[in-house]
């Protein structure tokens, strides 16, 4: 009886036995059914409630709509305040002045992660987990910030993906600069550019210092051009950031005082 059955599928070629092989297979969207959580198979509202954090997350991790992104807004913003006046990086260094800069976290063995767990869309209500954010995060190796807003700053080091020291200079602000796999050795400064020398390097993280009192932007209009760069005026990458004024806190207190009265 087997030999009745079985040799008349084999004579009939490959086509018979893909159809078998497909019937018995198990579908993906099958597959994906028996993996949803048991309570919500029978209960309506937790079937809901569970569509719902879906789309809550999905929210948080890509645009609504497939959409080419060149710029994130905040870089968007930057470029239509860019000085226009820019010169090379070798003039900078060589016409420029230098300023001290204090190394506040140095990690010669640190190794850029390519995921952290907290950029997850189910950590903290997916807040940092928007894709085009971090590809934006991923394409640079340079970043720059004030200690100003203690909520920007969260968001700031948990997008880098370091933590470092905040010192809440009132009276002389510093500029914070982050610098992943270079060794910084040089910063120099002239009208609205700043540029940060170092020696590349395959890992590593470093964040720097410098006093906002040391620059002399041409113009108070336009954002200050960070510049990372080889010693020989080669660019590594850069970073736009507003001009803040060394006594920025003394001016936020006058303000609070203001309304005060």
């Amino acid at each position: 009886m087997d030999e009745v059955v079985h040799m008349p599928l084999l004579s009939k070629g490959p086509a018979i036995i893909l159809s078998l092989l497909l019937a018995f297979t198990t579908s993906p969207i099958t597959i994906y059914a028996q993996n949803l959580p048991k309570s919500g198979v029978g209960n309506p509202e937790e079937t809901a409630k569970q569509l719902e954090q879906l789309k809550f997350r999905l929210k948080h991790l890509e645009p609504r709509e497939p959409v080419t992104i060149m710029n994130s807004p905040e870089e968007a913003e930057a470029a239509a305040h860019q000085p226009t006046d820019t010169m090379s990086i070798s003039r900078v260094i060589h016409e420029g002045t230098r300023i001290p800069f204090f190394i506040i976290k140095n990690d010669p063995l640190y190794q850029r992660p390519v995921y952290e767990k907290h950029w997850h869309s189910t950590y903290s209500g997916g807040r940092w987990s928007y894709m085009p954010t971090r590809i934006q995060y991923a394409l640079h190796r340079l970043f720059t910030t004030y200690d100003i807003g203690l909520s920007s700053q969260y968001d700031f080091q948990q997008n880098v993906g370091i933590q470092f020291p905040l010192f809440q200079n009132k009276t002389d602000l510093d500029l914070y600069i982050i610098a992943f796999q270079t060794e910084i050795t040089a910063v120099y400064t002239k009208g609205n550019q700043v540029v940060v020398t170092g020696t590349p390097k395959h890992g590593g993280v470093q964040v720097a210092t410098i006093k906002t009192g040391d620059l002399r932007p041409f113009d108070l209009k336009k954002v200050l051009l960070i510049q990372l760069a080889t010693p020989q005026g080669d660019e590594l990458d850069y970073s736009y950031i507003g001009y803040a004024q060394p006594d920025f806190w003394s001016q936020q207190l006058e303000k609070v005082k203001k309304l005060e009265r």
